[in-house]
């Protein structure tokens, strides 16, 4: 009973936002040297579990793991020569070598251009190389307040010097492998910004709503890969302060086609809550007399026809990577995408293809189904 009372009284502490050490009980043992704790306990957030941790006053002043954020044990982590440091656990996931880096960067671009590639594909005149915290910290002095943050995962430059245009991406070293993925998708989305989006329109983007985007073709690229924990950090990050979820919701209502036409052409700046709709507010840059206009419902007789009312098998390209053509989406095996179906989206992902079949999941309910191929 005593050891449920302290630990009331310890969640007591944390709701009311309790911020300072707190008076240790006997057999509280720290969660970083194993000891049992005398004086003081401090409680700590593990940023990969979300769980909190008792940590000892003499582990409280060692180093900070870059991932976790909890204390890096003497002897059983790995420190880096910028600085950082990784705890035993997360030392075991991230990738440090900047080949390493590189050759997942040129996977991830593979994988972008095959995820997406009923809608757009990726530049290639991009140049990626890796870089640690030191280097970082020097180009944040250079740019000072134009560049994003000292605390960035990567970042993307234009490269003016070479003559023609080029984009240059820097991934840090160091990060787990889903989170570099992410980060490269993102870098990669940049550049897509870059060669897409006519000036005049990328002006008047707000910054929070560009990461927004961006941040939002990460989600969707980790949703193919089915990383439920990288989607996770995705959505909890502040980076976009809340454009990203925005983004993400406009994409499951509207579609991926039409979050592309707002990046080239929308009216608004950036995305609002409750005004969703606008992402179909959108301002085509041509010969003719441009105006404002609203694209119309799918439904809309005198436009194209409607959506498939049901789930449709239009065909199957054979080869050494079959490819399955599901009510006008490609799909590869174990590709997850999302395919209309009247005026609704609807989150499949492929579990086999056969020459004239496929078996799907629906992605939210769990449910498997299998499509034929329409006899001639």
């Amino acid at each position: 009973m005593q050891r449920r009372v302290k630990y009331l009284l310890v969640l007591f502490l944390i709701v009311a936002g309790f911020g300072g050490p707190l008076a240790a009980f006997a057999g509280d043992i720290c969660a970083i040297c194993g000891k049992e704790i005398n004086g003081s306990i401090y409680l700590m957030t593990d940023e990969v579990t979300g769980e909190k941790e008792m940590v000892c006053s003499d582990c409280i002043k060692l180093p900070r793991c870059a991932i976790c954020g909890l204390p890096v044990k003497p002897g059983d982590g790995l420190a880096l020569p910028d600085g950082r440091y990784f705890c035993a656990r997360d030392s075991k996931t991230v990738v440090l070598k900047a080949d390493d880096a590189e050759q997942i960067c040129a996977e991830v671009k593979d994988d972008l251009d095959r995820v997406f590639s009923r809608f757009t594909s990726f530049p290639t005149n991009v140049d990626v190389t890796a870089i640690d915290r030191i280097d970082v910290d020097s180009i944040f002095h250079r740019l000072g307040n134009a560049f994003e943050s000292p605390d960035l995962l990567g970042c993307t430059q234009p490269m003016t010097d070479t003559g023609e245009k080029r984009y240059k991406i820097s991934l840090m070293t160091g990060l787990p492998l889903g989170e570099l993925k992410e980060t490269c998708a993102h870098e990669y989305s940049h550049t897509w910004v870059g060669e897409n989006v006519p000036e005049e329109r990328h002006a008047r983007i707000a910054r929070d709503a560009e990461e927004g985007f961006c941040e939002m073709v990460g989600y969707l690229y980790m949703d193919s890969l089915q990383d439920e924990v990288e989607k996770k950090r995705v959505l909890r990050n502040n980076y976009t302060r809340g454009q990203v979820a925005l983004f993400v919701e406009a994409e499951q209502r509207y579609g991926f086609d039409q979050i592309l036409d707002w990046m080239r052409y929308g009216v608004t700046a950036k995305l609002e809550a409750g005004h969703l709709d606008e992402i179909r507010d959108v301002k085509i840059i041509s010969a003719k007399p441009a105006g404002i206009y609203r694209q119309p419902q799918i439904t809309d007789a005198n436009q194209l026809p409607p959506a498939p009312a049901v789930l449709k098998l239009e065909g199957v390209m054979w080869g050494n990577s079959p490819v399955a053509i599901i009510n006008g989406h490609s799909f590869f095996l174990n590709d997850t995408g999302i395919v209309k179906i009247g005026g609704t989206n609807l989150t499949l992902r492929c579990m086999a293809i056969q020459k004239n079949s496929v078996r799907i999941q629906n992605a939210v309910s769990g449910t498997e189904q299998e499509l034929d191929l329409p006899k001639n």
